[in-house]
């Protein structure tokens, strides 16, 4: 069924308003471990996430496909639900535009990967080398019974290589990813050059003394944290008293050389989009600004809840799109230079149940990376766990990198230095 069938139909069952968020992606992956193919993957998927009113309600459902059951599912929705809910739909045609799907190819970058097992035979140490290429393509179009028809697209582009060490009987994995754009800027062989010279040192490690450390979080450690940090900024989570951001609009929460940002119109990150999931245009906004918290986020049905607008936010749920820490003129050598003697966490995981609590602020986790002496990595150290709070780490920051990278669309950072830490080793 096409959509004007499907809205003429819903219109004889006396729906007053039908909007569709047409989701479409084909994603390439790949798998090589050394030079053995283990997968080759091409998929193509279309979901479609349908909203509907009638009797001043309205109510949401996703399908794979268009039919005539699906308005009666929905039409069986609106007469059990009894929330009140009238939702916001896109009315204004002159926006109308059809982005064009753009087509992938990573040939290139397969035979690239191909050679990347001959790495191996510089180093004794390296027994396994699994590559992971994957392309994808991603279009969001939004049509309407009101004669609405907007659509965005982007596209990107990812490595990421594992490594299996041996060392004194022990087996070690050690890992590095990226995540871009356009495929000129997937330099394959330079990050697994980059992954083997640390993971070297990852070989020797040694035991840290329960005590206070500055420490460097990778660019990855640092967006994973802030992606999970700032779910407490969502409305959902101030409305529901579960965030230790109630109440702390336009305060101080952060050191004042914290700036984060949310660019989901900058055509150079992943999470690029013109609108989101309901069709509400996205825009470039301050977050957090010299400290201090600037907006909540929110879809439609939270900023009616406090008879606000929409900040463009919804993808499935509240989310964000090209969020990031923003970057400054420092380098990573000039942070580690800085760091002078410390640890540079490269990857983390929850511990003892409690990882990053929004909630509380609390945040606990078992960390791994790399003792810095003079500036420099020396060796690994033996797992540990990081405690300390939301406020105190994000007032604790004395430098900020100029090594902005994205690890998924949402949330991006720069690696960052921080001091006073508390470490407890094992």
């Amino acid at each position: 069924m096409n959509y004007s069938e499907f809205f003429k139909l819903g219109k004889e069952k006396n729906f007053k308003n039908i909007q569709i968020t047409e989701l479409t992606s084909e994603d390439i992956n790949v798998e090589y471990i050394d030079d053995k193919l283990e997968n080759n993957n091409f998929s193509s998927n279309i979901t479609y996430l349908i909203k509907a009113e009638k009797n001043n309600k309205t109510v949401k459902m996703s399908s794979d496909y268009l039919e005539e059951n699906i308005l009666n599912l929905l039409d069986e929705k609106i007469k059990y639900t009894d929330s009140y809910y009238t939702d916001e739909y896109l009315t204004d045609k002159n926006q109308n535009n059809i982005s064009n799907f753009k087509s992938i190819d990573i040939k290139e970058e397969i035979e690239v990967v191909k050679k990347i097992y001959k790495e191996k035979e510089k180093f004794k140490f390296l027994k396994i080398i699994t590559s992971y290429l994957s392309a994808s393509a991603e279009k969001t179009r939004i049509i309407n019974s009101n004669g609405v028809d907007i659509s965005t697209a982007s596209v990107t582009y990812s490595y990421d290589c594992e490594l299996v060490l041996e060392n004194n009987n022990e087996t070690i994995s050690y890992s590095k990813s990226i995540l871009k754009t356009k495929k000129d800027e997937l330099n394959i062989k330079a990050l697994v050059e980059e992954a083997i010279n640390e993971a070297k040192k990852m070989t020797i490690k040694e035991n840290l003394k329960t005590d206070k450390y500055n420490i460097v979080l990778s660019n990855e450690v640092a967006g994973s944290i802030i992606s999970k940090i700032i779910t407490g900024i969502y409305a959902n989570n101030i409305r529901e008293k579960t965030s230790i951001f109630e109440n702390k609009l336009n305060k101080l929460v952060f050191g004042k050389n914290i700036n984060i940002v949310e660019n989901p119109l900058d055509i150079r990150y992943p999470g690029y989009t013109m609108f989101d999931n309901e069709g509400t245009k996205v825009k470039n906004k301050d977050i957090i600004k010299n400290g201090v918290l600037k907006t909540y986020l929110y879809d439609i049905k939270e900023a009616k809840i406090v008879n606000k607008e929409s900040t463009g936010n919804s993808f499935g749920r509240i989310n964000t799109r090209n969020l990031y820490l923003v970057p400054e003129n420092n380098s990573k050598e000039k942070i580690l230079k800085q760091l002078k003697t410390g640890i540079y966490i490269t990857d983390f995981m929850g511990s003892q149940g409690t990882s990053i609590d929004i909630n509380t602020g609390k945040i606990s986790l078992q960390i791994f990376g790399f003792i810095v002496e003079d500036g420099k990595i020396k060796c690994g150290f033996e797992p540990c766990v990081l405690t300390t709070t939301i406020t105190e780490m994000f007032n604790n920051v004395k430098l900020i990198g100029n090594d902005l990278e994205f690890y998924e669309k949402s949330v991006g950072s720069p690696s960052i230095l921080i001091n006073n830490i508390s470490i407890a080793a094992k």
